[in-house]
């Protein structure tokens, strides 16, 4: 018998459209997600400037939309599109409470502060959008040989934190030398830490509340009661100390969170080596004095 049955053949749109992993898979985006996680994670901390400030959401930019190509290949140049309107309500109020709801879970977490001039950086979108109506003939960008997991990690990593997290905005110090994730708790209320201090003779030289910009970048410091305490100086084991600089957060449960942000010091630290030689050294130093102390 004849097989009247005619098969039609499936409709494109029916079928997924496969992904170009050369959106990813190339020198663009790789320089530019280098540069993005060096910036974030070293150059806005070690040179403060109005160029590290912009250039992670200008890289940025440009990774985004080449990004969201490879992982919706559907939308087509639409990415370039989503990538800006994703961009302007980051940078708007409106995202203040989803960023509140990701930082209140989150691992890595993260901030942002609304600025609109930042919004200069959606005419860099014509490179993206270049590569991406470009890339099969762009046989010197690709990148070969080389599996899409080595850059998306890095690439989700860097997108999530492309802002410093809140920590960044309470822990500053005018020292010259800067102490990162230097911080223990204890279970004392500020009140009695300072009067534990008293006792051995440590009095801070100011006292002081963070500035209102502070406050809405982390709202959460002022219920907790948070302060900047400052001392001019302080000598341990013959090292005199000078400008140290202390952020005290107390917990709802009464234990309080003490950073030291940072100090002057008189020794050389013109490398990066020598720096981080220092900072292990004082911050051994200083936390084993307060610790005894404070836990006696």
């Amino acid at each position: 018998m004849t097989n009247n049955r005619i098969n039609k053949p499936v409709s494109r749109d029916f079928m997924s459209t496969p992904r170009n992993k050369y959106f990813i898979l190339n020198y663009a985006f790789l320089i530019c997600l280098l540069i993005l996680l060096l910036n974030d994670h070293y150059f806005k901390f070690a040179c403060s400037n109005w160029l590290t400030g912009k250039l992670s959401d200008i890289v940025g930019i440009i990774i985004l939309p080449l990004l969201l190509r490879y992982l919706f290949p559907r939308p087509g140049n639409l990415t370039i599109l989503m990538s800006a309107i994703l961009f302007v309500f980051w940078k708007s109020p409106l995202s203040q409470g989803l960023l509140d709801l990701y930082n209140k879970f989150a691992i890595l977490q993260t901030s942002r502060t609304v600025d609109y001039s930042d919004l200069f950086v959606l005419t860099f979108l014509p490179i993206p959008y270049f590569i991406i109506n470009r890339i099969d003939n762009l046989g010197w960008i690709k990148i070969h040989k080389v599996n899409t997991a080595f850059i998306l990690l890095p690439a989700f990593f860097s997108l999530m934190a492309t802002s410093p997290p809140p920590n960044y905005y309470y822990t500053k110090s005018k020292g010259n030398l800067k102490c990162y994730n230097c911080n223990f708790t204890v279970d004392y209320n500020q009140d009695e830490i300072i009067e534990k201090l008293k006792r051995i003779d440590i009095v801070f030289d100011s006292i002081a509340t963070f500035d209102t910009f502070t406050l809405e970048m982390v709202p959460g410091l002022k219920s907790e009661n948070a302060h900047v305490y400052r001392l001019n100086s302080m000598i341990i084991d013959k090292d005199t100390l000078r400008n140290l600089d202390f952020t005290m957060r107390t917990k709802k449960n009464g234990k309080t969170k003490i950073y030291f942000n940072g100090m002057t010091v008189s020794d050389d630290i013109s490398t990066l080596k020598l720096e981080l030689k220092l900072r292990r050294y004082y911050k051994k130093i200083l936390f084993n004095e307060l610790k005894n102390t404070l836990n006696d």
